[in-house]
């Protein structure tokens, strides 16, 4: 089970998850079952979303699996409409959907690995934001949570096209979510720093580069899934009804700036 307690004001609201097979995923998977929402879990593979939802403890009268790739409108098309059918409606999305892509030198990249980040990144959060809004639009309002990045605020040295991507998704956030206000959606980017993931893990496999990664926080640590869940459940929630169009950093201080030490003046 996740960590947020009850009282969140998502009890028995409609949430889509997208990428909810791993990571931030199946964390607000467990999270949003914690808060007491019906949860869609949506992914390109049904085993994993499968075991989110197991995990989570979560019963099958208020879940239900959905296989989507986001970079196809017509599967992302599909997946909204089958959740407004079985539900009957949706109130809140949740996209972490996404892909890293190698690492290495700009000069040396292959435009069928950008084309690839863009593809998932960036396109796929379009469509996903295109095709909930269109049905919370329907249904009176409802709140949008994308995936962004410390990479959405700063740059990345190692993969220059996923920063790029995931500066698109706040750029994409912040003008829907001027759009959508008047119809009532609020829409949000949550930006995880170095998370423990499966992608993180791959990305660092070694003890030292997971330690360096640690060690880049000033908080002195990665982050946890949960913690970025927690950070969505409230954005997704009517606590943060005052909030749209932001991006907000779950980073353990990585975007506040320097982490070198004060020096006592004495």
């Amino acid at each position: 089970m996740g960590e947020v307690s009850r009282g969140t004001g998502l009890e028995d609201k409609i949430v889509m998850i997208t990428g909810a097979g791993s990571g931030i995923g199946r964390a607000a998977v467990a999270a949003f079952t914690d808060a007491g929402a019906i949860v869609v879990a949506a992914g390109r593979r049904v085993e994993p979303l499968r075991e989110s939802l197991e995990l989570a403890g979560i019963d099958q009268s208020r879940s239900l699996v959905l296989t989507c790739d986001v970079t196809d409108e017509d599967s992302v098309a599909a997946a909204v409409d089958a959740t407004v059918e079985r539900f009957g409606g949706l109130d809140a999305a949740v996209n972490t959907a996404g892909t890293f892509g190698p690492i290495g030198p700009i000069a040396e990249s292959r435009l069928e690995d950008a084309s690839d980040v863009v593809a998932v990144n960036l396109i796929g959060m379009w469509l996903c934001v295109k095709h909930q809004a269109r049905a919370m639009i329907a249904a009176g309002g409802g709140a949008i949570v994308t995936t962004g990045s410390v990479a959405s605020l700063i740059g990345h040295s190692g993969s220059p096209m996923y920063a790029a991507t995931k500066h698109g998704v706040v750029g994409l956030t912040k003008a829907a979510a001027l759009q959508l206000a008047p119809h009532r959606i609020r829409v949000n980017a949550v930006c995880p720093g170095s998370t423990d993931t499966p992608m993180l893990r791959e990305l660092y496999p070694s003890a030292d580069q997971f330690d360096a990664r640690a060690k880049r926080a000033p908080l002195g640590r990665v982050g946890e899934p949960a913690e970025v869940a927690a950070a969505a459940v409230w954005l997704a929630s009517p606590h943060s009804s005052y909030v749209t169009g932001q991006a907000l950093a779950v980073d353990g201080g990585v975007t506040a700036g320097s982490a070198a030490p004060v020096r006592s003046a004495t």
